[in-house]
């Protein structure tokens, strides 16, 4: 049963909270029960996640063929549930890729944009063959892990590099979304609206992640009011908490702090839309994209959920009364 959304809004959700136990998300019939919990909670679409290794064979496209057969075998299960197929495709280009034999890349490195283009081409084909139209990318690495802040002269240099993956990536109809996670260099008013400036608006959208600008110190309503027309994707998610004490710009703080809590122990920074004491003004941003006949993609996702099943259940109730 699909659920009654606001016209123009399309309800999907994250596969990437099934994926941190690989070990108990490895085969297709694991694959099947996922896809079905999102279908019978409302959802319409399902976003993958990068991945690599036989450890995690939804992460790359080639993976999914080397599974299923083929990625049109894929797609017919995804459809066989009842969902419209693979609405998105989050991929960190910074992550290391077995199969590519890459520890890794940067668009902060100029000589590595073509190499980052080519990496990221294959998951634009298979969203546009999947019936996707977002491939949302990490906009830029983690605070921690740079070594000197960044630059006018730096941002400048991504701004480059995204614009020539969304040259590559426009030849499949899949549109480039940059994704700002609280971690993430970009996770700064002044450096997010920098980089927008020098990447093309007709080719390079934003995707507007409540819960991880949030815990970064900033107000997902007030960064759509201030980027609305670059904002093409949405990531719904809930959190408590707001990282005051600027853990997140340590280096190391994937573990430090998402993982093992930082100086609070906290032991899940991520939440279901709506939960108790959640800080995220959700219906303040359905009314901003009502008013504005905003329409696209708003993926529900609850990363850190002890119960993935369960947490998409909530989602999917919340998501039929904030966009009715």
């Amino acid at each position: 049963m699909s659920a009654a959304t606001t016209p123009g809004i399309r309800l999907g959700y994250a596969i990437n909270q099934w994926k941190p136990n690989f070990d108990d998300f490895t085969r297709p019939e694991q694959h099947e029960r996922a896809l079905k919990v999102i279908a019978a909670c409302g959802f319409t679409g399902v976003e993958l996640r990068g991945g690599t290794g036989r450890w995690d064979p939804l992460g790359r496209p080639d993976s999914i063929a080397a599974t299923y057969g083929s990625t049109g075998a894929f797609l017919d299960v995804v459809r066989r549930v009842g969902l419209e197929g693979v609405s998105s495709w989050y991929v960190d280009p910074g992550e290391p890729v077995d199969e590519d034999l890459s520890r890794g890349r940067t668009l902060l490195d100029r000589s590595q944009h073509a190499a980052v283009a080519a990496s990221l081409l294959p998951f634009a084909r298979f969203l546009s063959e999947a019936g996707g139209s977002r491939l949302v990318v990490r906009a830029l690495p983690s605070a921690g892990s740079l070594e000197q802040p960044l630059t006018a002269d730096a941002i400048g240099v991504a701004a480059d590099g995204w614009n020539t993956v969304a040259d590559v990536v426009a030849e499949t109809g899949v549109r480039l979304s940059l994704h700002v996670d609280c971690l993430s260099a970009a996770a700064d008013e002044k450096t997010l609206t920098a980089l927008l400036a020098e990447t093309d608006p007709a080719r390079v959208g934003l995707t507007l992640d409540t819960a991880e600008l949030t815990v970064a110190g900033l107000d997902p309503v007030q960064v759509f009011d201030a980027h609305h027309d670059r904002v093409d994707h949405l990531h719904l998610k809930d959190t408590r908490y707001i990282d005051e004490a600027g853990e997140r710009l340590a280096p190391h703080a994937e573990s430090s702090m998402l993982s093992e809590g930082g100086a609070r122990g906290i032991e899940r920074w991520f939440h279901e839309c709506g939960t108790a004491g959640g800080l995220v003004d959700f219906p303040a941003l359905a009314e901003r994209l009502r008013a504005r006949s905003w329409s696209g993609w708003a993926v529900f996702e609850s990363e850190q959920t002890p119960n993935p099943a369960r947490s998409t259940m909530l989602n999917g109730w919340y998501a039929k009364r904030l966009f009715p």
